[in-house]
């Protein structure tokens, strides 16, 4: 089988050229005039590139896409988890309560005896309140009444040296 080499031929600038390129900056594109760049074509390397380019901020956005769907998809997971782990806090708070009443019931109820004493207990207590309710109101009354007395005192000393005046002046 025969090879078969490419050899590719690039055109050479002259050494004048060259030097006068590398000296100012320009390039061979930048020295053409403005029309025949617009005119021509991009090459396919160009449209390889760009499309290259697309292809992979495409592929950027969409993986973009699915991490936002994901994280999405656990908040509303967390919030619904939340809201699962409220509800049966609540309800094991409830019957621990309810238990715990039904407990002192039957302390209280188990015999007569306990019975009676719980409610002997209950009511000490009440008539225990009942006598400092009394009692307060008691000392209110007597600071109350004792007030009055002593600003009608003194409204009636105020009056009758008020009278006093009167007559003295008329």
């Amino acid at each position: 089988m025969a090879e078969t080499t490419k050899t590719s031929t690039t055109t050479k600038a002259k050494p004048a050229q060259r030097s006068t390129a590398r000296k100012t900056g320009t390039t061979r594109a930048a020295s053409r005039p403005a029309s025949s760049r617009s005119a021509k074509a991009p090459s396919k390397s160009t449209g390889r590139r760009a499309r290259t380019t697309a292809a992979n901020e495409t592929r950027a956005a969409a993986q973009a896409n699915v991490r936002a769907a994901t994280t999405t998809a656990k908040q509303g997971r967390n919030v619904a988890e939340r809201a699962a782990l409220v509800y049966v806090g609540a309800t094991l708070e409830a019957r621990d309560r309810a238990l715990a009443l039904v407990n002192d019931l039957r302390d209280v109820t188990t015999s007569r005896a306990s019975a009676e004493r719980r409610i002997s207990k209950l009511e000490r207590r009440g008539t225990t309140a009942r006598n400092r309710i009394e009692r307060d109101v008691r000392k209110a009354r007597t600071r109350v009444e004792r007030e009055i007395r002593g600003r009608r005192r003194d409204a009636e000393r105020l009056a009758a040296s008020a009278k006093e005046r009167v007559t003295a002046i008329a």
